[in-house]
């Protein structure tokens, strides 16, 4: 169920051939740090987000930087549970790590939130990072949920899925995009210039927080 289709608009959805990142390219660029921009207008889906959470009682909320760990900071706030931040791995497009906890975290039932997930890279590597670390995954909830994240994440990733939205949009590994294939540029969602990925190159274009476009290739 769709709970917020407004909240798509406020990532300024565009269409084309976009480089996600992580080795993506896809058909859709939500603009992650538009729909970030204004706090207030989020607020219903924070506590959305929360309420899905406080369900599996969770006793800390995950998110991976950068968007991810904004709104999992803010539902951590509203339950009144711990904070972890997925960092990324230097040099590694698709690897996070989370922080030391004094005593560990083993046991504990967390929560990951994220504000877009498409590939589900980001938040799939999360779960990985506190599985290895004894915690106890037990839903992931995120703004905006994209092509097949929906049915991918419960499948794949063992866990319920809450988006309080949801957007059609293919992505494929960027050695398998047709579009490419079709010999289609890739466009660079901030200038509008036509541009040709390099291997190895990261994500065409940047935002506040660096690389904060796409649809969460993450």
């Amino acid at each position: 169920m769709v709970e917020f289709a407004e909240v798509v608009q406020l990532a300024r959805p565009r269409s084309g051939h976009f480089d996600l990142g992580t080795g993506y390219h896809g058909d859709l660029w939500l603009d992650l740090d538009a729909l970030l921009l204004r706090p207030s207008l989020l607020r219903a889906h924070v506590r959305w987000l929360a309420e899905r959470l406080r369900e599996h009682s969770v006793d800390a909320v995950c998110g991976p930087l950068e968007g991810g760990a904004v709104l999992a900071y803010a539902v951590a706030d509203l339950l009144g549970v711990a904070f972890l931040a997925g960092y990324r791995l230097p040099g590694d497009a698709t690897g996070y790590h989370l922080p030391a906890v004094p005593g560990g975290i083993g046991g504990w039932r967390v929560g990951v939130v994220d504000d877009a997930v498409n590939a589900g890279t980001a938040v799939a590597a999360c779960l990985e990072g506190l599985r290895g670390r004894g915690a106890v995954p037990v839903a992931v909830a995120t703004l905006v949920s994209l092509g097949e994240a929906s049915t991918m994440v419960q499948a794949r990733m063992r866990v319920p899925f809450y988006p309080a939205s949801t957007v059609p949009s293919r992505a494929w590994p960027a050695e398998r995009c047709p579009l490419c294939a079709e010999g289609a540029p890739c466009t660079d969602p901030l200038s509008g210039d036509v541009v040709t990925p390099l291997p190895g190159r990261g994500p065409v274009g940047a935002g506040m927080f660096g690389f904060r476009g796409g649809t969460d290739p993450q």
